[in-house]
């Protein structure tokens, strides 16, 4: 099964702080009792400076709320000075108590959070969590680093760094540790493959003296050691050269050592040429991320899933002094430079679509340009987007378009692909050209592309069916419209769909018919199922295919949907069909990002390619949810071709 990966939010994937965190869903919205919206930041303790500095992200992000909404937002610090689970329930009844409008919470235990936790949501305080979770607790979702990932990226620095081949050690805090045996896991899968041999995995259970002994026993056993993966930072708290074995290993003798966290301290080594790369978490964004979320939840309505990935900062020789100034003035909001910027300074990808006569990959290309524009200004490089295709959908001209991709020496790649065989071949002899290659809309599964960017077409099938029994109730008939029958892409938004209106025995599914992907049979097979079924409460169509006839080409659907009570919903957010929801005949769309397909791939492409971030299998683009409420911004979003800004709810407070 593909590793799965939400993408919250592009820029959260390349080390740059931003918000919100993701985009307002279709859920009810409430807003502060007064003109304040008072939230409890409360870390696991007080005496910690990875909490002092999401501390300052919390205030960072209330004051930015404060001065855009007009509405006073408050960020209270609140918590013990000690790290103990019974002070810390007091802490959040205190915020309880006090009214807060809502709780972040850095749990000191999962199952001693849960009652605390609860209470406060029973009170009608919404609560997240966040650096640690309470997994069986009602917080609304839980901000963190994927330990995994982590792991993984570690690999990627110290393969980077060392090469492909040699002799490493591990060192861990206390065994057993979820949180290290999985950043352990990760990296042992990033090392796989490669003649890279774990002599040894030491622990010193947390213990900075015992990290320093288990680490100099290590270097005296094993003193060939090519490299070191040092899980947590403990032995690095003893300063320089309370370790003189490692020191001179990697100061004289070309051994390599990458570490997790990015901690002032750590910085100061790989400043001296200690350490060679680091995996950081993201502390300020703790705080300035955990605000933003909180209160899209409650004055927004946005949802989130149950874990949302705070992602990680990756650090080497190029931009450590960056990191430490960003410490220095604890001011996180620039973006971070990057790990191993281009040598000559222009980092190019080729954005390569099915063809080029086709509005939505034209939208695509928009966003392709719109990223690289943005990101040659924040990183003071040349950031190009090269918008290469066929006219039309063709495997063999796109083969030779990926072809001259590689012989103009591109930095990285973004295909559709035409088939997902025939894409094989050329993804490849591009990787092995030294090009990271990566696959958005259309996929290519057994190419060795590192992800595919696309919508999750069950969940979206799932969002319809919501969006239709919104619409017309919990009792009807219902037909649906198809394309090709077979195809997976369609089948998964049937079954997406089937499945939630399941929910409601009231409703029928009384006819599926297809088109075979051609307008005019969509037309006629519509218009027959009208005439075959006149007492229809409802259409889902899995595609946007008779839409494109025009208003007026099916009358027997216009007129139950004008002058009757039957509501239709469709997949697709295209201006034609924007136009159909503003004349009353569609009344949701679920839309696939078309424009995020060429920002986010480029945003993606720069951070793998430059700070060796891993991504797994499949990436989710995520959706628009559609309705006559927004179907105004979408279509300026259109016009403009400008899908920067946050589409407004699909249903408003009340609705």
């Amino acid at each position: 099964m593909k590793k799965f990966f939400r993408l919250v939010s592009v820029l959260v994937l390349v080390a740059v702080v931003v918000s919100p965190l993701a985009a307002a869903s279709s859920g009810s919205k409430a807003q502060a009792q007064d003109d304040t919206f008072t939230i409890a930041w409360i870390p696991k303790s007080l005496n910690n400076p990875v909490f002092e500095l999401g501390r300052d992200g919390c205030m960072a992000a209330a004051a930015e709320l404060s001065a855009s909404t007009g509405q006073t937002v408050e960020c209270l610090y609140m918590g013990s000075v000690n790290s103990d689970m019974a002070e810390q329930a007091r802490v959040i009844e205190d915020a309880i108590s006090q009214g807060v409008d809502a709780i972040g919470v850095s749990c000191n235990d999962p199952d001693g959070c849960v009652d605390p936790i609860n209470a406060a949501v029973s009170a009608g305080i919404p609560v997240m969590t966040w650096d640690s979770d309470s997994p069986d607790s009602d917080a609304i979702t839980y901000l963190g680093v994927d330990n995994y990932t982590g792991g993984l990226a570690a690999a990627n620095l110290l393969i980077r760094e060392m090469g492909t081949s040699g002799k490493v050690a591990l060192l861990t805090g206390v065994p057993g540790a979820f949180n290290l045996e999985e950043r352990i896991r990760g990296f042992k899968d990033g090392i796989a493959g490669t003649d890279i041999e774990i002599v040894t995995t030491v622990a010193c259970n947390d213990d900075i003296n015992l990290g320093v002994q288990v680490v100099e026993e290590t270097m005296l056993a094993n003193p060939d050691l090519d490299g070191w993966f040092f899980v947590g930072l403990w032995p690095v708290f003893a300063g320089q050269g309370a370790m003189p074995l490692f020191e001179e290993a990697a100061l004289n003798n070309n051994m390599k050592a990458v570490a997790f966290d990015t901690l002032p301290v750590e910085l100061e080594w790989v400043q001296a040429g200690l350490l060679h790369g680091l995996v950081g978490q993201k502390y300020w964004g703790w705080g300035y991320d955990t605000v933003y979320m909180l209160y899209d939840h409650v004055v927004n309505g946005t949802t989130f899933p149950e874990w949302t990935d705070s992602g990680m900062d990756i650090v080497t020789i190029n931009n450590v002094d960056a990191m430490a100034a960003a410490w220095a003035n604890s001011d996180f909001t620039q973006p971070l430079s990057p790990a191993y910027p281009p040598e000559d300074g222009t980092f190019t990808i080729a954005w390569i679509p099915k063809s080029l006569n086709n509005p939505v990959f034209e939208l695509g290309r928009d966003g392709c340009m719109a990223a690289a524009a943005d990101m040659t200004e924040t990183y003071g490089m040349t950031v190009e987007c090269l918008y290469m295709g066929s006219v039309n959908s063709d495997m063999a001209e796109q083969a030779r378009v990926i072809e001259d991709a590689i012989s103009q020496g591109v930095d990285a790649i973004g295909v559709s692909c035409n088939d997902p065989d025939g894409c094989v071949d050329p993804i490849n002899a591009a990787v092995s050209a030294g090009i990271p290659v990566m696959t958005w809309d259309s996929d290519s599964p057994e190419s060795n592309a590192f992800t595919y960017l696309g919508v999750d077409n069950y969940t979206g099938g799932w969002a319809a069916g919501e969006l239709l029994v919104k619409a017309m109730g919990e009792e009807g008939k219902v037909a649906l419209l198809t394309g090709v029958p077979g195809a997976f892409n369609l089948e998964e938004r049937i079954r997406g769909f089937e499945d939630y209106v399941a929910q409601y025995p009231g409703i029928e599914i009384v006819a599926t018919v297809a088109c075979n992907d051609d307008i005019n049979l969509g037309v006629q097979v519509v218009e027959e199922t009208m005439l075959a079924n006149p007492d229809l409460d409802g259409w889902f169509f899995v595609g946007l295919w008779p839409v494109f006839a025009g208003q007026g080409a099916m009358p027997l659907f216009e007129e139950a949907v004008l002058n009757g009570d039957m509501k239709a919903v469709a997949f697709d957010t295209l201006p034609v069909e924007l136009e159909w929801v503003q004349a009353g005949l569609l009344h949701g769309l679920v839309g696939q990002k078309y424009w995020g397909w060429g920002y986010d791939t480029v945003h993606m492409l720069f951070s793998h390619a430059l700070n060796l971030y891993p991504y797994p299998d499949w990436t989710d683009s995520g959706m628009d949810i559609v309705t006559i409420n927004n179907v105004d911004a979408m279509a300026e979003a259109w016009a403009n071709s400008d899908f920067t800004q946050p589409l407004p709810p699909a249903f408003p407070e009340g609705e």
